[in-house]
């Protein structure tokens, strides 16, 4: 039986770099047993026009299995409320695909990894997570004070947490659509980078199916980073209220 596959990448002001996204993961999972690969660029009305690039890419690349949505939304709400946005609208869907994989627009992650998401997926992970910080994981741009500062990041709230996911805060993650049907969205933090977090906090707390895949995250092609420095200091909070949390609930 083949699986079918939806990608959900959200955006603001990535005109310059969608392009070619969508262009790659074509390419990439023209190469998998897929019934069906079904794109949802999930835009913050871009100013820079990023809107009008996906409606030209849907027409050039769109074929009987590979398609692309834009979902509109009037005003920037961040990254979080995107992507609940978008699980809500592939949930309601009778025919919700197999696989869910989130992506962020920027090339930072690299569409050649999606077939060893889905291998794993195949193999029977209910969530896959895309890691920097496995044998084989990398950061090959990063300064090393700020690989040290996203990987010690990360093992605190892999300590504090008490969960085997090894990157907490990366963007690139495959869900089957079993898991999704598992997580309460409305319970979900969805300020910033801190959503990630919380969400594979969640996941991990309904299955312990979990597969982790090394990436190699690459910086932004064009355009400059959105994360906040106060994001830090944000998440290290996050991750200390789901631990409370957790406690108060047993």
């Amino acid at each position: 039986m083949k699986n079918n596959l939806a990608v959900l990448i959200p955006t603001y002001n990535e005109a310059q770099n969608i392009e070619l996204l969508l262009e790659k993961i074509k390419s990439c999972t023209g190469r998998l047993s897929l019934s069906r690969v079904v794109i949802y660029v999930i835009d913050d009305s871009s100013p820079d026009g990023t809107a009008r690039v996906v409606e030209r890419m849907k027409v050039a690349l769109e074929t009987e299995n590979f398609f692309i949505h834009l979902l509109h939304r009037s005003q920037k709400q961040g990254l979080g409320k995107a992507y609940i946005d978008g699980f809500r609208a592939l949930l309601a869907q009778p025919d919700c695909p197999d696989y869910v994989l989130q992506m962020d627009a920027d090339l930072s992650h690299h569409p050649e990894s999606i077939p060893a998401f889905v291998e794993a997926m195949r193999a029977g992970a209910e969530l896959v997570v895309g890691s920097r910080y496995i044998p084989g994981g990398s950061c090959p741009e990063w300064k090393w004070y700020r690989r040290a500062l996203s990987e010690g990041g990360n093992r605190y709230a892999r300590f504090v947490l008490g969960s085997s996911v090894s990157d907490y805060t990366g963007g690139f993650n495959l869900f089957s659509k079993n898991l999704l049907h598992k997580l309460d969205f409305g319970n979900l933090d969805h300020s910033g980078y801190g959503f990630l977090i919380h969400l594979k906090y969640e996941a991990s707390r309904v299955t312990s199916k979990i597969a982790q895949v090394p990436i190699q995250f690459s910086d932004r092609e064009y355009g400059v980073s959105k994360m906040p420095l106060s994001t830090v200091w944000r998440n290290f909070m996050l991750v200390l209220s789901l631990k409370f949390k957790t406690l108060s609930e047993r």
